[in-house]
């Protein structure tokens, strides 16, 4: 951990999502094939696919892109795949995403120090945000069962997806969004997040950055404060002014 001085004082805490509280476990390789079958279900349930997830299964077919990058990652390659398409997006669409995740979703699984650590900041009056890059407008509900699944959701006060905020990070519009979510100004919100873009985009926001950097192998972007793990936030963060009675979170449900 890199902090000096005296603690953080913030009234929320905002997250990314994705290799900062959840992360891929394994996924297979077979792309092209999961692809395959996720169009052939939506035609069975839906009609004709929409011509983008055609043009999905046709490039994955065509040139082996998939199975040439599959050392990057599966997950990586997929969203690749499906960031190429048109940004139209239907009902038919939004079912074809799902299936087309939905294989990936199942291997999500939250870190070890995430769970304990939200449900940690909340008990002692934090508010808790979240802010997400989603790929190819993949629905919010979407993201929600991630959540609920994960056990995150009931920490969580305020979810924000780029489909919502309609930009995504580092646009300091984006972090403003959550912010506003969960009524406190920009400056009274840290932000934690894994990449040099969340510390760049929530510092141009006026919310206070912190790198979540589980590897030792980031640089200084500006941040705050470095942290190896989530669990850290609970000795480098104090809540300003004790908190802010009858805010979203307290003694209440989640909102996601």
């Amino acid at each position: 951990m890199s902090v000096s001085g005296p603690r953080i004082a913030v009234a929320a805490v905002g997250f990314d999502l994705g290799e900062t509280l959840y992360h891929f476990d394994s996924c297979p390789l077979d792309l092209v094939e999961r692809l395959r079958t996720a169009a052939a279900a939506v035609r069975r349930r839906s009609g004709p696919p929409p011509a983008q997830v055609a043009r999905l299964q046709e490039r994955a077919a065509g040139d082996g892109g998939v199975r040439r990058r599959a050392g990057a990652g599966a997950a990586r390659a997929l969203v690749d795949l499906l960031s190429a398409a048109d940004h139209e997006a239907g009902p038919r669409l939004e079912t074809a995403i799902d299936r087309s995740f939905g294989w990936v979703r199942r291997r999500l699984v939250a870190y070890p120090d995430a769970v304990p650590t939200l449900a940690a900041l909340k008990a002692r009056g934090f508010l808790i945000g979240a802010l997400t890059n989603v790929p190819f407008g993949t629905p919010r509900r979407t993201v929600r069962k991630d959540l609920v699944r994960l056990g995150l959701a009931p920490s969580i006060d305020g979810l924000v997806t780029s489909v919502d905020a309609g930009v995504r990070k580092p646009c300091r519009e984006a972090f403003a969004w959550v912010a506003a979510t969960l009524s406190v100004e920009p400056g009274e919100m840290a932000f934690v997040g894994n990449l040099p873009s969340d510390v760049v985009g929530a510092a141009a926001c006026g919310c206070v950055p912190i790198l979540l950097d589980r590897t030792g192998a980031s640089g200084d972007y500006g941040q705050a404060a470095t942290v190896e793990n989530v669990g850290e936030l609970l000795t480098v963060l104090a809540l300003e002014n004790g908190g802010r009675a009858g805010g979203p979170g307290r003694g209440g449900a989640a909102i996601v």
